[in-house]
Order: structure tokens, then C-alpha cells, then sequence
């Protein structure tokens, strides 16, 4: 049931869903046996936001969030417009932001990082740009005229530039192909470098299908990839200059979700781009339902000590489980949690032995849970 309006990202010429690929070719399999479960803890050990009262910390929703290098929370609200700027124990230091389209204006960001420089990044996805601004907040430039999109989710990556997956399309002939780019960008809306891309054939009758990958990068830029799908567990490391570093490919169950996932599930996001009539949305939530069945892995992410940790599909309760691993792709431990089923669709940003979570579409109210690495 959708319970609140959430930030969308609607993809060209009506594109609703997301469709699941996996990549072809040839991996070397780092397979490990036998793997202990790990005596590594998640606990959540704080949160912030509430339902009423100090505006400073009621938001309008969380779609992204990060870590400064001093420890600093930030957090990204598209819904008000703003960024919130909090210590590391949560108490509220200071927001920046509001809705226009000036410097230090936004309308709808939709990603934030820290990049490697200290400087700010900041995807604004109604006014198609990129905007950076200094360690203060202070604004520098801007990477506009995206099309059709800027990416939605950036990371940091080599020399102060953005890695981020980017809804796009081309002609060939008579024909539009649309899909979707993995891709690095530092100065112009064209990528300096694309990791991945994958397309589909239009034929204007219907939605198209965007194909869709996990990613996240590490402090060295290098970037991580996962394709969406139920059956294959696989994951590409490169360089940031795109050499493939190591292939982790898994054997991996196709697993159901427990009654729990399904019953804290919800429509995540709703269109309200232009050309998204009250109608279309309603006949979109009309017809949306949970999906009964789990993806291989839902979530990359890499931590102060490089560590890879993944969100994988395995488990046979409804809490996340991670399997972690070196800079190398060797297995170190598998971690299981006891959040609550709605857990495996927080998005998550991981610091020094801690982790901001948090869900973009609540049930009750934005908040985000700040979770210690407890080895």
C-alpha cells in the first residue's frame, strides 16, 4: 500500500519498472565452502528524525545520505529541498538548501557525496544538473543539461569526480534504443568513461524496461557493479579507468521473501515528473504488487577499510544478511542481522565502524539509524 509521497525517478517515455539483467560472458569464480557466520554485530545504536516537533530534525523524506571526513552526518532531503549537516553523535549543526533554481537551490536532488577532494556533490534531478560545492558549502560549479536524466545515485570517484548509473537512450536508424549507463563524469554531461551499459529496443507501445545494476565505488575511485537479478550472484570490480580487478561469480539459490518482507512492503516511489497526471499514478499504484521473490544481491557498499560488503538475497529470515569481503574478492565472513524485515530495503552508507540506514519511503516518518560495526 503506498503510504506517503516519496522522491521519484521516473525514467523516459513512461518507464515504470526496472528489469532485472545479468551480464554475459566469461567470470573467474572465487567460491568459498564451509564459511563460519561472523562474530562482527550491527547494532543500531541511535537514530535521527522524529515524527513532530523541532523542525531540524522532521524531514520531508531521506533519499541519500553520507559521511564527511571529520564524521560529520549529512543528510539529503528532496522533499524540503535541503541539506542537513549534523555531528557525529546526531545533535543538529546547521542545514543549507532551499527550493529554487539559484546557486544553492535545488529542486528534487535525488544523490549527495563526498568526493575525494572534501568537495561536495549534489544530483539535482528536476533541473538536470550536478552541482559541487566546497568543504563549507560553499557553491563552485555546476554540470547541467543532463539528457534525459543526470545519474541518480553518485558516488565519489577518481579526482574529484561522480560515478553514478544514468538512465539514457540513442537513435540507430529509425529506431530509440533506451537503457542505461554505469558510468564516471567530472566536467561535461557526456561520461569521461562508461563501466557498463545495456539496451533495449523501443517500439513505443508500452513502458520500456530500464536495465538496472547495484554499484558503489572506494576511497580510490575504483568501482563496484552487481546487475539485478534473481538467480546470478555476481560482481565486478575495475579500476576507475574501467580494467576489470576481480569477477566474484557465486552459485546462488533463487530464495522467496518471508511473509514478513511481503507485508512491510510498499510502492517505493510514485511519478510525479511532468507529464505524471494524478491518473497515471494512481493506475500505477493500482496495479503494483510485491515482488514474492528476492534479488541475488540488493546493495554494494565499502567501508573505511576497504572491505566489500554485500547485501545479499540468502537467509531464511526476513533480516539482511552480508557477505564480506577483501580488496582482493576473498571471502571473510558472512554477517546476519536481527533488523526488522523491512530492513533488506534500507540503503545504506558505511563510515568508520558505522552505518547511516535508512528507508526512502517509511511507514510512519523519515528517520535515519545510525548502526555500529561491532566486531
Amino acid at each position: 500500500m503506498l503510504t506517503r509521497k516519496a522522491h521519484t525517478i521516473c525514467v523516459l517515455l513512461s518507464a515504470i519498472l526496472f528489469l532485472s539483467l545479468s551480464c554475459g560472458g566469461e567470470s573467474s569464480e572465487i567460491i568459498e565452502e564451509n564459511r563460519e557466520v561472523s562474530s562482527i554485530e550491527l547494532v543500531i545504536a541511535d537514530s535521527i528524525g522524529i515524527d513532530i516537533g523541532d523542525s531540524n530534525f522532521v524531514f520531508g523524506t531521506i533519499i541519500d545520505a553520507a559521511f564527511m571526513p571529520d564524521g560529520r552526518i549529512v543528510l539529503l532531503d528532496p522533499l524540503e529541498n535541503r541539506i542537513s549537516i549534523f555531528s557525529p553523535d546526531g545533535e543538529f549543526l546547521f542545514s543549507t538548501g532551499s527550493t529554487g533554481i539559484g546557486p544553492g537551490e535545488f529542486n528534487e536532488p535525488s544523490s549527495i557525496a563526498i568526493l575525494s577532494d572534501g568537495d561536495i556533490a549534489v544530483v539535482d534531478h528536476m533541473q538536470y544538473k550536478i552541482v559541487f560545492f566546497d568543504s563549507l558549502f560553499g557553491f563552485e560549479r555546476e554540470i547541467c543539461a543532463f539528457i534525459p536524466m543526470p545519474p541518480a545515485k553518485v558516488w565519489t570517484g577518481k579526482d574529484s569526480s561522480v560515478v553514478g548509473m544514468q538512465v539514457h537512450y540513442y537513435r540507430e536508424d529509425d529506431a530509440v534504443y533506451v537503457g542505461a549507463r554505469l558510468g564516471s563524469w567530472s566536467d561535461s554531461p557526456e561520461p569521461d568513461i562508461v563501466y557498463y551499459s545495456e539496451y533495449n529496443r523501443f517500439d513505443g507501445d508500452g513502458p520500456a524496461y530500464i536495465p538496472n545494476v547495484v554499484h558503489c565505488t572506494d576511497q580510490d575511485g575504483n568501482v563496484f557493479y552487481s546487475p539485478f537479478s534473481y538467480d546470478d550472484y555476481q560482481i565486478l570490480r575495475l579500476s576507475p579507468d574501467g580494467d576489470t580487478l576481480f569477477n566474484i561469480s557465486e552459485p546462488y539459490t533463487r530464495m522467496n521473501k518471508t511473509p514478513e518482507e511481503i507485508a512491510s512492503e510498499h510502492m517505493s516511489y510514485i511519478c510525479d515528473t511532468p507529464g505524471f497526471e494524478d491518473s497515471d499514478t494512481r493506475a500505477i499504484s493500482a496495479r503494483w504488487e510485491p515482488d514474492p521473490v528476492r534479488y541475488a544481491i540488493t546493495g554494494l557498499y565499502v567501508d573505511r577499510m576497504r572491505r566489500l560488503w554485500v547485501a545479499a538475497g540468502r537467509g531464511e529470515g526476513p533480516s539482511p544478511v552480508f557477505e564480506v569481503y577483501d580488496t582482493d574478492g576473498n571471502h571473510l565472513t558472512t554477517v546476519s542481522t536481527t533488523f526488522p524485515a523491512e530492513a533488506r530495503r534500507w540503503k545504506m552508507v558505511f563510515g568508520d565502524n558505522r552505518i547511516l540506514a535508512f528507508d526512502t519511503n517509511p511507514d510512519d516518518y523519515s528517520k535515519v539509524m545510525i548502526i555500529n560495526i561491532e566486531d
